[in-house]
């Protein structure tokens, strides 16, 4: 059985990805020792797979993110949805303004004037993030929101990745060891192996990455676009209320 039939889409993308991601580098080492095709490796992987270790790294990738979470938000002066709601937050002032009548509208809540977004920033911040849960509960449907569920996966998976970026680090690095220690026994015993200098050299390609791209400001820009993409889907939650409406209008 393979990982697809177990998870759904957004659990094999946003949360097992990113934890085999973090260990590909002692894939990566083991080649370099064992070579691929290596009976034992298949052995091994069937085995952890059927002690529910895909479920643990699936878990552990997704405990990780939801608990970095709030850090993110609070080094981004707010949750994404939180800051584009804002009265003098970044993003078009027109289209707030629209947000904030559909968001009063779907919720039925009444959202901050921009004098008490400044008089109680805090209290503000909490309607904005409590009217943004409720549209995120009217919008699961993923063949109608299409564009919110993709933009959520994307950002699952980056916020997943960056929550292992220390593990991904160390097992980078430990692979890169690893298989440079292969090459060196490769050379000692005088033969011409170039794979385990093609692993090294993978590993650090990986390490270069985890250190340098897997950063907070690289969630930062699939969470805005999913946010975004979540307070425009509120067009079809307003219209067909206001479909119906042009319908019992007499003619």
């Amino acid at each position: 059985m393979s990982a697809l039939d177990v998870f759904d889409y957004y659990g094999f993308r946003a949360r097992l990805q990113p934890a085999f991601l973090a260990l590909v580098p002692l894939a990566i080492a083991a080649f370099a020792w064992a070579q691929p095709g290596a009976k034992w490796a298949t052995a091994l992987w069937s085995l952890l797979g059927s002690a529910g270790f895909t479920f643990f790294l699936a878990n552990v990738a997704r405990n990780r993110g939801k608990k970095l979470e709030p850090a993110l938000w609070k080094s981004w002066g707010g949750a994404p949805t939180t800051a584009l709601l804002r009265h003098e937050g970044p993003g078009n002032p027109v289209l707030r303004e629209r947000w904030h009548q559909q968001l009063a509208k779907i919720t039925g809540l009444p959202l901050p004037s921009l004098d008490q977004e400044r008089d109680q920033p805090l209290q503000a911040d909490d309607m904005y993030e409590a009217a943004t849960r409720i549209i995120i509960g009217k919008m699961r449907d993923t063949k109608a929101f299409p564009f919110v569920y993709r933009d959520n996966v994307n950002y699952g998976f980056c916020r997943n990745l960056f929550a292992l970026r220390g593990l991904g680090i160390f097992c980078a690095t430990l692979g890169l060891c690893v298989s440079l220690g292969a090459g060196l026994w490769s050379l000692k015993r005088g033969n011409s192996d170039y794979l385990p200098w093609g692993c090294s050299a993978a590993c650090c390609g990986l390490l270069l990455w985890w250190c340098f791209t897997i950063t907070a400001q690289w969630v930062k820009i699939p969470a805005m676009n999913y946010a975004q993409h979540l307070l425009e889907g509120m067009e079809k939650l307003v219209a067909p209320k206001v479909a119906r409406k042009a319908k019992q209008t007499p003619s």
